[in-house]
This record gives structure tokens, sequence and C-alpha cells, in this order.
């Protein structure tokens, strides 16, 4: 039988990440002095303590539906019955972690995100394409353990409030494994119906390439495509960075960072999609 650790990575390979990374998060934290909790941070309208409520309120509402689509249920999470009571109770968690002193909130944060690692670590590859409710769509669960793992990583490095700083991690490799279903939801979100053509996207630092087909307002991996329209090429912080509205196209570009190659119109309005906060 394989070990704990080893059936997670078969299932999704950022499961057990996250489980590293929330760890190495929540260390962080427990340094933090009152006036550390109350600073800024690169979530400009966020202080550091409430980052940490945000978080808390996601953790939760993820593992709430987690386990519901484990038994084949799609609810809101959190108690809420609408998408207005979700966010009312998210406001809510946001509040009362808020009032905690810091050792406490910390202590909250931990015991949310224990829970979801408890809970995605019951995956199996069947359950995989299980729905979810989101505020932005349904979502299989397959992209849970991505999308949570890249927003603990961001969150730690927004905590240190400096634009310049790496994506520094031990996770790169697998956030840039999960790129493709980041930059499809993102274009999702803002899509262009008007574009059409072949995009081909390569990391380095480590090396991961895939390529999309833009046609009819929609984003959609073509894997065995001959060719592309538009090639970016970056480092694979420095991706992600990009896709998560945290570096600047033009920036990266003059400093050599970040490569355009091909049909600069189409690059032009791919980036303007998914080069942006989440």
């Amino acid at each position: 039988m394989p070990a704990p650790i080893e059936a997670a990575s078969a299932v999704h390979p950022a499961i057990p990440w996250l489980k590293r990374e929330n760890l190495r998060f929540h260390e962080h934290l427990r340094a933090f002095t009152e006036g550390d909790w109350r600073g800024p941070t690169l979530c400009t309208e966020w202080s550091a303590a409430q980052v940490a409520g945000h978080m808390v309120g996601g953790a939760a509402s993820y593992a709430d539906r987690v386990e519901a689509a484990l038994e084949g249920q799609v609810i809101f999470g959190l108690g809420a019955r609408s998408a207005e009571e979700f966010q009312a109770a998210r406001a809510q968690i946001m509040e009362e972690t808020l009032a905690l002193p810091g050792p406490e909130r910390v202590a909250r944060l931990a015991e949310a995100d224990r829970r979801l690692d408890e809970a995605l670590a019951r995956l199996t590859p069947r359950d995989l394409d299980r729905p979810t409710w989101h505020r932005k769509g349904s979502l299989p669960l397959r992209l849970f353990p991505g999308q949570r793992l890249g927003e603990v990583v961001l969150h730690h490095r927004d905590l240190g409030n400096d634009p310049a700083a790496p994506l520094e991690t031990g996770a790169i490799g697998v956030l840039a494994q999960v790129l493709p279903e980041r930059m499809g939801r993102q274009f999702e979100g803002a899509p262009d119906r008007t574009l059409a053509g072949l995009f081909r996207i390569e990391t380095e630092e480590p090396a991961h390439a895939f390529t999309f087909e833009a046609q009819d307002g929609a984003l959609l991996p073509a894997p065995g495509a001959g060719g592309w329209d538009v090639r970016l090429r970056a480092p694979a912080g420095e991706m992600i960075l990009l896709v998560t509205g945290r570096a600047g196209q033009a920036e990266r570009e003059r400093a050599g960072r970040l490569q355009i190659e091909g049909d600069r119109q189409k690059a032009e309005a791919l980036m303007r999609a998914v080069f942006r906060p989440i």
C-alpha cells in the first residue's frame, strides 16, 4: 500500500504540497507582532490580519464543499443557502478572525487548513470530476488543490509587501503544472470572443510547455496542435505572478523576463484576458 503522501500525489500533485505550504505559512505568521498584523500587504486593500481572515474563510468554505462533493452534494458552504448568504458568512469569518489575538488567529487558520487538508486527502481519481459550487461558476474538484495551493503561496509572498520579490517556494514545479487550469479560468472571467488562434506557453525553472486554442470566447487545451500564432516564454515564477496580476507585463518584457513571439495583436489580447488579478 502506498504511503499517504504518495497516494495524495497520485491523485493530484498539489495535495501534499498544499499541506507543506500551509505549515510553512503558519510558521511564518506565528512570528508576527501586532504591528506586523496591522501592516500593509501587496493585497492593497488588506492588512496582514485581513489576509489571514480571508484565508480562514477560504479554507473553511473549501472544506465544506469538498466534503459535500464526496457525498454527491453541491452546496454553497458555510451553512449558506444562497450566494448572498455565503458572502455574508465569509464577511463574518473575517470579522471574527480580525478580533482574535495573533496566536489565536493563526490557530484558527491552522484548524481550517487541517480540515481542508484532511478532506482533500480523501479524494480518489474518480472524485476529481465531481462538481462543486464556486462564486465564478461550477468547478470540478480537480481544480481545488491547485487553486488553494496558489492562494497560500501567493498570499505568503503578499505579506512581504515587496512587489519585486520572486516567488519562492518548493512547490513552483506543481504550480507550473497547474498553470493551464489557472489560465483557462482567467480567460473565462474576461473572455475575448473575437480572439482566435493557437497560443504556446512555455516556462523555465522548471520547464513546462502547453498550447491553448482560442475560439468562440473559449481558451481550450490543444495538446496535439502543431505550430502557434503566439508564444509566451518566462520563468515559471514570473509566469505565475503575471497570471495572477502580481507582475507587470511591460516591465517583465523590458527586463527580458517575458519573451513574446508571433502575432503581437493576438498576444496583447490574450495577455489582457489572463494577466490580471484573480
